[in-house]
């Protein structure tokens, strides 16, 4: 079936030529720019993907994702736009052609790689993601598809589709799918759907796992099994599939396949980092006789009319079957041209006839030899301290023993890099030549840092968010409560407790001054005994004090509340004083007065029913006095105010008298 974008102009510039690889979300075409006469890779989306938003603003997320970064490392791309056609728009992105193929390609050529190999690759690897990151991108979807290997001998990173900015969120699940390959999601990516610069290093680690044995270090029948071990399962050591892996190399692919995203290097330049730190202690091109001079060759493919066609493309499969490559001719270039392994020279046009070619062998060995023997008489070479950050207390024992080299242990400390029980600092570096009689000291890391909850107590609300912020934890609840002595807004205490030390990032509640506690006066005090009253105000933490009034209210009797001070259903702090106005008959003080002044209440006695010298002594007794209006009566027929009211001391009881016996 003919393909009828081949052939098509493009925006009235670009001119599809071959179709070069066919993908899920895009294909891939071959295509001259008719402006600057050059041979571009023409992205075409799929017609039936254009009407969805989600898709067309992923391909135009990978344009400008890509360009914000500055590096070699990384596919440009050049344009991007919309043509419209009968059938609909066709949206397209330009990018740089590169000739070659892709590392899933090559390693389904070669399967497992030798250590130069591996380093030759994820160099480049490494220094697209960190300058990704340090742009602020992550790529998620960092696998062998997505790594071109060039002709020139050029390793660039493709395909920025599924990335976005740090800033924006970062879901790895769009529609209840997660996006990109399973085999090199990050146990975050399949638990919380969320994805960080952390999980290209996953993905990364993966990658570099899968390049040293040759196959994932996870698997099963469906996706779902292989996301089920990725989160229960830890990525062994490349060392335990094949048994050639320089413990180095062993360390970092556990450190950047680490479960826990704390413990992988914290982005790109971090592992780009780790890796350069070992490169001393790795084969170098010439140290594996298996090692290949190169691993690109010209890809045999249709060439265009204007120029060759063959090209790489991410995250696609070919067109057509990808054919074998000619001859490898050259290692990969670290970019400028001068890295820590060189190509070999260009072979010469003639050749040593086999005689002469085994002497001089023979004398190359000898001069060797000769060296060696030279060295060792002089005592030999001073011994390097090897790479020790990151490993294990076991890995790194085992290091020095093997080069013989002494070691103690110094205290732990904690450390944001290293995990805990893993070397986070050696004394003397990496590198450094020592006598037999040098000691290294080592010291493992003992976790993150733990954070002190900070005092407090007096600040602001606002004042505690930036301090709990520089002390690494967070604010968690914020709880009003009342305090007579803090004022309003400002912080009590917190909880945990000041000076306490918790994990980073621990949310810290802070109990926060509402004001002085308050109490609203009780409206139903009037008509209530002295004692009823004081029971209420008590309750309330509230103080009294008490004055007589005269009735002026038929509802209320004497010796029960008339008014208060302040008014009922009034707000006043605690402990503040209210005075109770006790109602009294006008003429219940007619002969002493009214009461003492003392403002001392006292419980008016029952003395119905008793003789009048009785009843005065009863009445005098708790300092009360007694008067009666009918001197021939001598007994007690009623009394006012009634037993049980309250009167202030020196107050005068009227009693009505009937005759008795």
């Amino acid at each position: 079936m003919t393909d009828p974008v081949i052939g098509r102009l493009l925006d009235g510039r670009y001119t599809a030529q071959e179709r070069l690889a066919v993908g899920g979300m895009a294909t891939v075409y071959v295509a001259h720019d008719n402006r600057l006469d050059r041979f571009v890779a023409l992205k075409i989306m799929h017609p039936n993907l254009s009407h969805d938003p989600e898709f067309v603003a992923r391909f135009h997320r990978e344009a400008n994702a890509v360009a914000r970064l500055s590096t070699p490392r990384v596919v440009s791309i050049l344009d991007q736009g919309s043509d419209r056609t009968a059938a609909g728009v066709l949206h397209y992105l330009v990018m740089e052609l590169v000739r070659g193929r892709s590392l899933r390609e090559y390693l389904t050529t070669r399967g497992r790689l030798t250590v130069p190999e591996v380093v030759e690759i994820f160099e480049p690897v490494a220094e697209a993601l960190a300058a990704a990151h340090a742009a602020g991108i992550i790529h998620r979807d960092i696998k062998p598809e997505n790594i071109l290997l060039g002709d020139d001998g050029q390793v660039k990173v493709a395909d920025f589709g599924l990335a976005r900015p740090v800033s924006q969120p970062t879901q790895a699940v769009t529609g209840g799918v997660v996006m990109g390959t399973v085999g090199y999601l990050a146990p975050e990516q399949v638990t919380h759907g969320t994805a960080g610069m952390r999980s290209d290093v996953y993905a990364a680690g993966v990658m570099l796992f899968e390049m040293i044995t040759g196959q994932l270090p996870h698997n099963g029948e469906t996706p779902m099994s292989v996301a089920y071990q990725s989160v229960h399962g830890d990525v062994p050591a490349p060392s335990s599939v094949v048994f050639d892996v320089p413990a180095e190399l062993d360390a970092l692919t556990l450190r950047a396949t680490a479960r826990d995203p704390n413990h992988r290097p914290a982005d790109g330049a971090a592992l780009l980092a780790e890796l350069r730190a070992i490169l001393p202690y790795l084969p170098a091109p010439g140290d594996d006789e298996e090692y290949h001079s190169g691993f690109t060759g010209p890809l045999q493919s249709p060439t265009p009319p204007r120029g060759p066609g063959a090209g790489a493309y991410p995250g696609a499969q070919p067109a057509q079957p990808p054919r074998p490559p000619v001859a490898p001719t050259s290692m990969i270039s670290t970019g400028s041209g001068q890295g820590r392994r060189r190509r070999p020279q260009e072979a010469r046009s003639g050749r040593l006839p086999a005689g002469p070619a085994v002497i001089a062998g023979v004398v190359v060995v000898c001069l060797v030899l000769g060296v060696v023997l030279f060295r060792a008489l002089l005592g030999g070479t001073k011994p390097e301290v090897p790479l020790l950050l990151g490993l294990t207390k076991a890995a790194a024992e085992k290091n020095l023993n093997e080069a013989g080299i002494r070691f103690k242990y110094g205290q732990t400390l904690a450390s944001d890099t290293y995990a805990e029980g893993q070397v986070a600092e050696q004394d003397p570096e990496t590198g450094a030549k020592i006598s037999d009689d040098t000691v290294v000291t080592l010291r493992l890391s003992s976790g993150t840092p733990k954070a002190v909850v900070p005092a407090l107590a007096g600040k602001t609300a606002e004042q505690a968010l930036v301090e709990l912020t520089q002390a690494k934890l967070t604010v968690g609840g914020r709880n009003a409560e009342a305090n007579d002595t803090v004022p309003e807004g400002q912080v009590i205490r917190t909880e945990p407790q000041a000076g306490t030390a918790v994990e980073r990032n621990t949310p810290v509640n802070l109990v926060v001054s509402s004001g002085p506690s308050t109490a609203e006066i009780p409206g139903d005090l009037v008509g209530l005994t002295y004692d009823e009253a004081k029971a209420k105000l008590d309750a309330l933490g509230l103080s009294l004090t008490v004055k007589q009034s005269l009735i002026t209210d038929d509802s209320v009797e004497p010796g029960q509340v008339a008014r208060t001070s302040p008014n009922p259903g009034q707000r006043v702090n605690a402990g503040a004083t209210v005075t109770l106005f006790v109602a009294k008959d006008s003429d219940s003080d007619s002969d002493s007065g009214g009461g003492d002044g003392s403002g001392v209440m006292v419980t008016v006695p029952n003395v119905v029913g008793k003789s009048w010298s009785d009843a005065e002594r009863i009445l005098n007794r708790v300092g009360l006095k007694a008067t009666r209006q009918d001197w021939l009566l001598n007994k007690v027929k009623s009394q006012k105010p009634k037993a049980g009211s309250k009167l202030e001391r020196g107050s005068t009881v009227q009693l009505q008298m009937e005759w008795g016996l």
